[in-house]
């Protein structure tokens, strides 16, 4: 008996460094991507399909990990280095959803419906009721298009892609997310760019009948009417911009996915 304990005893050391090691880029990639890293998400679900992926992961990528480190140095060092690959995996989708609040931000301005803030729940603090609306129909797409599939599917290829242990090209994350945020701002300005055009026009129209007629209130005059075709404005323009923010978020994963 004690012949079978002893190397079941000397393995689980490694096993189980093996086994958190794929956790940590696990949690670390579900915190932050969109659909699974919600605020509104209970801990005990996220944590619960952490471990699900994970055990589903490890006997696939178990042979890219390197050995158990002897120093706690290079055992801290290869878990921060899986914290930080997760991390930037799960913000590869994550920046997508930016675009949609700055869209909504500026629709909301020009619109007339800035004051209406509702609960973001791609970001998890209050927005815009635009962005809010147009946050949470693009979380919906995500899993009704099936795209939560790629999500998982760029976690597992990046243990290939950044193998564990190997040197993290900082400089190239840093280039990303750069690209990234000036993207989300351009995508964001032009999925607005119609409402931006109906801005200037109707403040140009109001600015003149306020100069024909003063003694007119022309802000509540105009103000449900701005409303109104915004709100039209936006249901005509919504599948637009849920297929640029679907463009978007595949453009980010096509370079972390491996070819079949």
């Amino acid at each position: 008996m004690n012949a079978l304990i002893n190397p079941l005893i000397a393995i689980l050391p490694a096993e189980a460094f093996t086994f958190f090691a794929v956790l940590v880029r696990v949690g670390a990639a579900l915190m932050a991507m969109p659909g699974f890293g919600e605020v509104y998400v209970p801990m005990r679900i996220r944590l619960g399909a952490a471990l699900a992926i994970t055990a589903i992961v490890t006997p696939v990528v178990a042979g890219t990990l390197p050995p158990l480190p002897e120093s706690p140095l290079l055992f801290a060092g290869i878990f921060a280095q899986e914290t930080l690959v997760g991390a930037f995996i799960g913000l590869a989708a994550r920046f997508s959803l930016s675009a949609l609040t700055v869209a909504g931000t500026i629709i909301a301005q020009q619109g007339g419906l800035a004051a209406a803030t509702l609960f973001d729940p791609g970001f998890g603090q209050q927005g815009t009721a635009v962005s809010s609306i147009m946050v949470a129909t693009a979380l919906a797409i995500i899993f009704t298009a099936d795209i939560h599939h790629l999500l998982l599917r760029a976690m597992a290829d990046s243990y290939t892609l950044f193998p564990p242990g190997s040197v993290v090209p900082y400089g190239d994350w840093a280039e990303a997310f750069v690209r990234w945020t000036s993207n989300a701002f351009l995508v964001g300005v032009q999925i607005s760019a119609p409402f931006l055009v109906f801005g200037l026009i109707i403040n140009l129209a109001m600015a003149l009948v306020a100069r024909l007629m003063p003694q007119m209130q022309v802000f509540f005059v105009a103000q449900p009417l701005i409303i109104a075709v915004a709100l039209f404005a936006l249901a005509i323009t919504m599948s637009g911009a849920m297929f640029a923010f679907e463009r978007g978020l595949m453009d980010r994963l096509e370079p972390l996915l491996l070819q079949p």
